[in-house]
């Protein structure tokens, strides 16, 4: 240090302290160019370290004193007292000493850092002659030098010395038994090598002298024979002195102690030292001084500090503004950066500025590290939360794109898994609204990152769509059908693309990427109005059902049965619902259709699903028939059969044959289209069926009775009749009344030989199975015979003869076909 002082000159006042030769007095200021109440304040303390003794050869003279502040004049000085004797006597004979004051005021000392050795160096050798203040130049005494001395003194027993001091202790150094102290000169330099281990400013409050002797004083520092009670001794060449007792000081020496042992380097950290030139104090200040200490070691100190959680803003920045982060190597950085991101995140503006200027390629690349080393998947997504979030929030508003950097660096990173970047898309978007491009490609890109996006958004909640819909809008643009993943297709379908060329794995792809997709899937596309969904949906949601029972009502909300739709659509959701047996009976949804080109459609929907599955085609064939199928329904019927022969008829029969016997739905055998009838009664040997079935149609379409003489002449010649056809005619007989039975079996006997009408009464009264049939047949028989009779006899008499009065008959029964026996249950006529 006083790089300067060599160049420029000081003024420095003085004054002395003495008797005039020869004359019986007492001390005092001779003369000065300070005032001498002023003068005398360090005169006496100076004094007051006592005279020299003879049996003391290390006290000989000439001594000095070095003094800053004191209780009558707290603002500090630089101020050294010479004590000299001359050789002279007072008037009593008594050696009569002199004590020379040379005073330099503070702020020209603390600018420079004016040490001692270099004042004991200038000091003139007599006083001027006149009163005035003098000019001085003081030589340089570098920190090389101080330091050289500390390192011969011992740095642990030196460093000990200053650490007492700042315990405001009075520290004597003594001689070592046998040993001399050094000259003067020396000591002044020892003395000032220990106090260049504290800060400069402790010389505003530390007094020192080169020897002391008995009296009472009040110096800090000083060498003497011995230590007195209540001072510390600390032997010069010795070992350390004992350690201070308060926390501050012991804190301040194991802090001096680090960084010589940290530096390997007593020069620098002197250095340090003699810049501490604020804040001057009339007394110890160990934790300003330890503060001034830290102030070498700043940076390490700070992120020490950090790093146990006791970081303060202020002293980061003030680290940053001495070591840019570009200096700093990994660690340190990476610890400040953390502490910024910490108190950017609970909404410090400061911080947030801070990590904005110092914001670079590496501590982007830095905090991607951080996010990397965190440890588990939740733990690194957090963190990559926490950094994304501050520098949205704070930094990009004084560095504008520097979370697109950071965004990008983390989602690209190689080292998360690609479900973790997935989310931190979604995150990103749905928290800050930020999405870009890069993100984007990413997405369309790769599945697994996409189908992660994709489960986060579609489980929100809010279920924004415009996410998917940018990512639909890029592929149309920007890819073709065939590199489009099967995933994105088929979410354009959702959102109102044509489902042409999407397939079930696409719609697989998108609803398996995220919890109960089906279901979600299901109910976005009902939302968006989009029931063509279903078509790609089905064949892998038919098999999704069987384990999740929900998804039939929820094709039941998406293709509602009072709304029309596309013929494949209805038939799709009217197959989906029958096979879960959710909504209405049957197929309902086919009575809606519009025209022809539905019902062909709805047709080939059917095929389609039918083809491949047997269990689905049982189920159909149920749906189908259940209750009456109307004529569309018999339609589909009649196509599908036509189309799947083999797989489609034998099922429909079987239904048909269950239930026109009897088991389970009666079904009315003239609601059946005649090639079904000819197929069940082929199928099952049952030709009685094809007869009755025909007889009740031709009753129903009110054939001629000659038309139901052939008919049952054709199905054989009593008794060979069916029982069931006995049955159907005895029904219709009943129903009809015995007239049309009569006028049919006449035809039969027309048509056929033997009599096959007559035999015809003689099968259906040959039992009681239809009451009252033989009662109405023998009661009809007798009224027309009377009749008969009653003709021949007329025709007996001649042309003269007077007509008989005609008997009153009972009425006929008239009616259509309505009471058939058993053999058709159900519907009555």
């Amino acid at each position: 240090m006083n790089r300067n002082l060599g160049k420029e000159r000081l003024t420095a006042h003085w004054a002395v302290l003495g008797k005039h030769p020869g004359r019986t007095m007492g001390y005092e200021v001779l003369r000065g160019s300070l005032p001498d109440h002023r003068a005398g304040t360090y005169l006496w303390r100076a004094a007051a370290t006592g005279a020299p003794e003879g049996h003391d050869p290390d006290g000989t003279l000439p001594w000095r004193v070095f003094l800053g502040a004191s209780d009558t004049h707290p603002d500090p000085v630089c101020a050294c007292v010479e004590t000299s004797w001359d050789g002279t006597s007072d008037g009593t004979g008594a050696p009569s000493y002199t004590w020379r004051l040379t005073l330099l005021d503070w702020p020209d000392v603390s600018r420079s850092a004016l040490t001692w050795s270099g004042i004991d160096r200038a000091l003139p050798t007599k006083p001027p002659a006149d009163d005035a203040p003098t000019g001085i130049t003081v030589p340089d005494t570098s920190a090389a030098e101080l330091a050289a001395v500390v390192d011969d003194l011992g740095f642990a027993w030196a460093s000990g010395v200053a650490a007492l001091l700042l315990d405001n202790r009075q520290v004597a150094i003594t001689p070592r038994p046998g040993r001399p102290l050094p000259d003067v000169v020396d000591r002044v330099r020892a003395l000032d090598a220990i106090c260049s281990l504290l800060p400069y400013a402790c010389r505003s409050w530390l007094g020192a002298a080169t020897w002391t002797g008995q009296a009472q004083h009040d110096l800090r520092l000083f060498f003497a024979p011995t230590a007195r009670a209540g001072q510390c001794a600390a032997v010069f060449g010795g070992t350390p002195p004992q350690e201070p007792r308060g926390s501050a000081a012991r804190g301040y020496l194991k802090g001096l102690r680090a960084l010589r042992a940290k530096a390997d380097d007593t020069r620098t950290l002197v250095r340090h030292l003699l810049a501490a030139t604020e804040p001057a104090t009339s007394a110890p200040d160990p934790c300003g001084a330890l503060k001034a200490l830290r102030e070498a070691d700043l940076l390490d100190s700070v992120v020490e500090e950090v790093r146990s959680g006791a970081g303060d803003l202020t002293e980061v920045a003030r680290v940053l503004q001495r070591h840019p982060a570009a200096s700093l190597d990994d660690r340190r950085l990476t610890v400040l950066t953390g502490y910024l991101v910490h108190g950017a995140h609970d909404r410090k503006a400061r911080a947030g500025a801070l990590l904005a200027e110092q914001w670079s390629d590496r501590l982007r690349s830095l905090l991607v590290g951080e996010v990397l080393a965190a440890g588990s998947p939740a733990r690194s997504f957090e963190q990559a939360e926490r950094y994304l979030g501050v520098v949205q929030n704070v930094v990009e508003t004084h560095r504008p794109g520097t979370f697109d950097e950071l965004f990008h660096a983390l989602v690209e990173a190689q080292e998360p898994t690609e479900g973790w970047a997935g989310s931190l898309i979604y995150m990103a978007e749905d928290q800050w609204g930020r999405s870009t491009d890069r993100a984007d490609r990413i997405l369309v890109r790769e599945p697994a990152v996409a189908k992660t996006w994709l489960r986060y958004l579609l489980k929100h909640k809010r279920r924004d769509l415009k996410p998917l819909e940018r990512l639909v809008r890029r592929a149309r643009t920007e890819l073709t059908a065939d590199t489009t993943p099967g995933w994105l297709r088929f979410a354009a379908v959702l959102l109102g693309d044509s489902p042409a060329g999407t397939t079930a794995t696409d719609a697989a792809d998108f609803a398996e990427a995220f919890e109960e997709g089906w279901r979600t899937t299901l109910e976005i596309a009902r939302l968006q109005r989009r029931p063509e969904v279903l078509g790609p949906m089905w064949p892998r949601l038919w098999l999704v059902a069987r384990t999740e029972r929900g998804l039939g009502e929820a094709v039941g909300r998406l293709v509602p049965v009072e709304e029309r739709v596309r013929g494949a659509v209805a038939a799709e959701a009217d197959l989906f619902c029958a096979a879960t047996r959710t909504g209405p009976p049957g197929m309902p949804r086919l009575e809606r259709l519009a025209d022809d080109a539905e019902q062909r459609a709805y047709i080939a929907a059917l095929i389609n699903r039918l083809g491949p599955d047997g269990e689905l085609r049982r189920l159909a064939v149920d749906a189908l028939l259940a209750g009456t199928p109307g004529p569309r329904g018999w339609r589909v019927v009649e196509q599908l059969g036509l189309v799947l022969p083999d797989s489609f008829l034998p099922p429909v029969c079987e239904v048909l044959h269950r239930r026109l016997t009897g088991r389970g739905r009666p079904l009315d055998d003239l609601d059946v289209p005649a090639y079904l009838m000819e197929q069940v009664s082929r199928r099952y040997d049952m030709a009685w069926l094809r007869s009755v079935h025909e007889f009740r149609r031709a009753v129903q379409d009110h054939a001629s009775y000659e038309r139901l003489a052939r008919l049952l002449l054709a199905a054989g010649a009593p008794p060979r009749l069916p029982v069931q056809l006995l049955d159907t005619v005895a029904g219709w007989t009943l129903a009809q009344g015995p007239y049309g039975l009569e006028q049919v079996t006449r035809f039969m006997d027309e048509l056929a030989a033997d009599l096959p009408g007559l035999r015809l009464y003689r099968a259906l009264a040959r039992d009681d199975r239809h009451p009252g049939l033989r009662e109405l047949l023998t009661e009809h028989s007798r009224r027309q015979r009377a009749r008969h009779e009653r003709i021949v006899a007329e025709l007996r008499h001649g042309p003269d003869a007077p007509i008989a009065a005609e008997p009153a008959a009972d009425g006929e029964r008239r009616g259509v076909l309505g009471k058939m026996g058993r053999i058709v249950p159900g519907k009555r006529r």
